[in-house]
């Protein structure tokens, strides 16, 4: 669901977003404020719930659009910006171009969450005596240095992650080699956090645990699929539509078929990650080569699938050779 846009970034909420919302302003006003501020009404303490889960999610928000306008800066188009269930992302719609940009733009998401606790820290310490306004602000401060703290967890897609595959990247000049070690050390991570989760779940730390365990779940997976992610779009990148089209008279003779909208056609000079973009979204499996307005090709999932293969397996032999 779109929300709005902040310097032409879309910014989208997920449906589990609402839920989460929900289960933090519900933990808070059950919890966490009636624990520092006594003696109030249930309808102040939801209501302070509701707002700091807000605020939470603001303070996320910021860390998001921290990464995308420095992406924007180093020449990384934004796709947008989606709150989810477990936080936040930023869509890059290509790579870094060098190391130095990817760790400007990993590392700035936490120095962000930092600095919205440092300026929380100081509303606490100005406001004098307990008010909902210091349990707030005082919230904010601890829960931004958990989300800075966390993030910078060594395990890709995290920035942590990304940052580990900045100096790899550095160290080695690959960025594939370094992607690819970055992800099998993210999902390391994630299946220690999964045991730690189900071992607090053990233990008696029941919703704790398994909300741990579901993280750590959720990391490994987006582990594996960025990975896979990173992995397509370097093969396709450097390929241009026109090499990759069929143009067999049968493929040609069904053009007419296909819907041409947006999604629907590329130009033979458009990269193959393009033309993979626009299959995925446009559900058809195939998009429409076209040029200056003549239909001359088709590519499909499967053409692009077939080319990422062989890519591997070429990435494979010469690996096993070096």
């Amino acid at each position: 669901m779109r929300l709005f846009s902040v310097r032409g970034i879309p910014v989208r909420i997920d449906l589990g977003w609402l839920l989460i919302v929900a289960l933090i302003a519900w933990s808070l006003a059950s919890g966490y404020f009636p624990h520092v501020l006594p003696s109030r009404s249930a309808a102040a303490y939801w209501a302070e719930g509701v707002l700091a889960a807000l605020l939470l999610f603001a303070s996320v928000l910021l860390h998001e659009l921290a990464h995308a306008l420095v992406a924007i800066r180093h020449g990384v188009p934004v796709g947008g910006i989606t709150l989810h269930i477990f936080g936040g992302v930023s869509q890059l719609d290509s790579e870094p171009d060098t190391p130095r940009a990817e760790l400007s733009i990993a590392i700035v998401g936490p120095l962000t969450s930092f600095a919205i606790a440092g300026a929380s820290h100081g509303a606490d310490v100005l406001l004098t005596g307990p008010s909902w306004a210091d349990a707030l602000v005082g919230y904010l401060a601890a829960v931004n240095v958990v989300v800075g703290v966390f993030n910078l967890v060594p395990a890709f897609p995290l920035d942590g992650g990304r940052v580990l595959r900045a100096a790899l990247w550095a160290w080695t000049g690959e960025a594939d080699r370094a992607t690819r070690l970055a992800s099998r050390m993210g999902s390391l991570m994630a299946m220690l956090m999964v045991v730690i989760g189900v071992a607090r779940a053990v233990s008696g730390e029941v919703v704790g645990g398994i909300w741990f365990a579901l993280i750590g779940l959720f990391l490994h997976q987006a582990a594996r699929t960025s990975y896979a992610v990173v992995r397509i779009r370097a093969r396709l990148s450097a390929l241009p539509a026109g090499q990759l089209m069929n143009t067999a008279p049968l493929v040609l003779a069904r053009v007419a078929d296909v819907p041409s909208g947006d999604d629907g056609v590329v130009a033979p000079r458009d990269s193959g990650w393009t033309a993979f973009m626009k299959i995925a979204r446009n559900g058809r499996g195939r998009v429409v080569v076209v040029d200056n307005g003549v239909p001359v090709g088709v590519i499909t999932q499967q053409d692009l699938h077939d080319v990422v293969t062989a890519a591997d397996r070429e990435a494979r032999i010469d690996r096993r050779a070096a």
